[in-house]
């Protein structure tokens, strides 16, 4: 007579033959099988007020860690002007990248054993600490500490991606997440304009009203997860242990080996071409020495972990899946990375100052806003839109859009219409890859893993990121460096200004906008000034010429990608992987 384990796995192997039900944990072996989902799937596939309540919390804390990301950008000079001037302000987007791109797996995964609540309040309070710190900071390197604190936060927030899911049926996860990227939309169309509005309308200190208001959002979600979400305490891969046991079986060597080759990683790709040449022993002693403890991460989690922190069943098998959507959110995260230098190719090529540069980065928003939207809503609604075809749409999209894009010229057919077009295009193909590939990679995993696959996949674009973006501003500083004096100095020479040593401050004026400065020099009229600064113009559409035709080849890449993965729609059922504990209770009282 079989044993009951035995029939139970030979059902669920034959029953997912057949008719390839949802992933569920009756058997949470690292085996690959998978399980019937639950017998009440049909009654908690329903919404109630506990259900609407959480969501609430949780697009509040999305919405939290979007605002800080989104006007940042914008207001990193400003914050440098006004207490600084500083050589590293840069470090204030730097630092919060790295230790959210640290942050990012360890809250997935270590809330898949511990629960998710308690991870999302404490991300709240750490980000709401970040933007008191930067609001009293009175100099640049306060403020870098402030967004070290702000990536930890963020990347528990982050969280919310997964826990909205695990809310709803499997068949509804894209509608949600369609939602969630509305609640985003204030911050992602105008993220760039409010920033910029912040630093012209409200003088020298106006960037600490972005802080102000990331503490009252911060607040807002704190208070709203402790109140209203309310997810079972413990998380599926705690297993029958008690979480002391599992805190004491935790994988710490595999923690420090991803963890210290992440830093390593992202520490040599800032300080290369910016504070050392890439060829300095201070660039390349991190990167070669993180590569090291990549690969002993990755054989050590491979072949010598008792209890790897990277679940097995999360790559056995998923050759087609899982592993290649982390490989498509890795290029797509570098060709993301092209978006934020959109502001700076406006100050560029069409010398906007921050309000202008916050309303032509307004169509881009948009697009990324609809894209994403239309991608929850229509993924999995018919062959048409499986999950596959909705990566291949969006990536092709890109390719189109980018290499359009790579024609900006500062006038002409080419110029704003032609970009602010084209711009839209791509974001939307942004936009809908981004939500596409969320959905695809939350139906690939197991329940109890969905934390962590979730959050993978933003570390993946978060380092494909930082590597592009990487790229990208080698090949801006290389151009301006190699074009930036020949081609001024041929545009001001007819004109009588052809001495080298005041050639050089016009240039470095100019490249930093200071505008008012380079008119002061002597021997600078209105016409030398405007010839200069078209000159100038021209050299950074030949940059940004070849930004957007690596971002173009990047996307090239992962549409390719796209081609050969694996559709999961068929994942998309009734099938629901979390019950609040609130939902419990609320039943209970009924019943009696």
């Amino acid at each position: 007579m079989a044993q009951p384990e035995q029939t139970t796995a030979e059902i669920n192997s034959a029953i997912h033959e057949k008719s390839q039900l949802p992933y569920g944990d009756i058997n949470s072996q690292s085996t690959g099988i998978e399980a019937l989902p639950s017998i009440d799937d049909e009654g908690e596939s329903r919404m109630n007020k506990e259900k609407w309540l959480a969501l609430f919390a949780l697009g509040a804390a999305y919405m939290t860690a979007v605002q800080q990301g989104a006007c940042i950008g914008m207001i990193v000079k400003s914050i440098d002007i006004a207490l600084g001037p500083t050589t590293y302000y840069n470090w204030l987007l730097s630092a919060s990248h790295i230790t959210s791109t640290i942050s990012l797996p360890l809250a997935g995964g270590l809330s898949d054993i511990f629960g998710r609540r308690w991870f999302m309040i404490s991300g709240g309070l750490i980000h709401t600490t970040s933007a008191i710190v930067a609001l009293a900071a009175q100099d640049i390197p306060t403020m870098i500490a402030s967004a070290l604190i702000a990536g930890l936060g963020s990347g528990a927030l982050m969280l919310s991606l997964a826990a909205v899911a695990e809310l709803v049926p499997n068949n509804k996860r894209g509608v949600v997440q369609a939602c969630l990227d509305l609640v985003g939309l204030p911050w992602i169309v105008f993220g760039a304009l409010t920033g910029g509005a912040m630093v012209v309308y409200h003088g020298k200190y106006g960037f600490r009203i972005n802080f102000i208001i990331g503490i009252i959002l911060n607040v807002l979600s704190t208070v709203t997860l402790y109140f209203f979400y309310h997810p079972p305490s413990t998380g599926k891969r705690l297993e029958g242990r008690t979480k002391w046991q599992a805190l004491k079986a935790l994988d710490w060597t595999g923690l420090l080996l991803l963890n210290v080759g992440v830093v390593l990683f992202l520490v040599s790709l800032s300080l290369g071409g910016a504070t050392f040449p890439w060829r300095h022993a201070g660039v390349i002693a991190p990167l070669t020495i993180s590569i090291v403890f990549f690969i002993a991460f990755a054989i050590w989690e491979a072949k010598l972990a008792k209890d790897p922190f990277f679940e097995h069943s999360l790559f056995k098998g998923q050759g087609r899946k899982f592993s290649l959507f982390l490989v498509i959110s890795f290029f797509l995260g570098g060709v993301s990375a092209a978006v934020g230098f959109w502001a700076q190719a406006v100050r560029g090529l069409w010398n906007g100052d921050p309000i202008k540069v916050g309303i032509l980065c307004i169509p881009g928003g948009m697009g990324a806003a609809i894209g994403g939207f239309a991608a929850g809503i229509l993924i999995g609604k018919s062959k048409l839109f499986s999950t596959k075809n909705c990566l291949i749409y969006a990536t092709g999209i890109k390719i189109i859009s980018d290499f359009m894009i790579s024609r900006l010229e500062p006038y002409g057919t080419y110029s704003e219409p032609w970009g602010l077009g084209f711009g839209f295009m791509s974001m939307l193909g942004s936009g809908f890859a981004s939500v596409s590939l969320l959905v695809s990679v939350q139906l690939s995993c197991m329940d109890k893993d969905l934390g962590l696959a979730t959050l993978l996949l933003s570390t993946a674009a978060s380092i494909g990121s930082a590597t592009l973006i990487t790229v990208y501003s080698t090949i801006i500083n290389h151009d301006l460096k190699k074009y930036a004096g020949l081609k001024v100095f041929k545009a001001v020479a007819p004109l009588g200004y052809y001495e080298p040593k005041k050639i050089k401050p016009l240039i470095y004026m100019l490249i930093n906008e200071n505008i008012q400065g380079a008119a002061a020099l002597p021997g600078i009229t209105p016409q030398i000034l405007k010839a200069a600064r078209d000159a100038l113009k021209y050299v950074w559409a030949g940059a940004f010429r070849k930004v957007y035709m690596t971002a173009g080849a990047c996307v090239a890449t992962a549409f390719i990608v796209a081609l050969v993965s694996k559709d999961v729609s068929h994942m998309m059922t009734n099938h629901v992987s979390v019950r609040l504990q609130n939902e419990r209770h609320a039943d209970e009282k009924e019943q009696t």
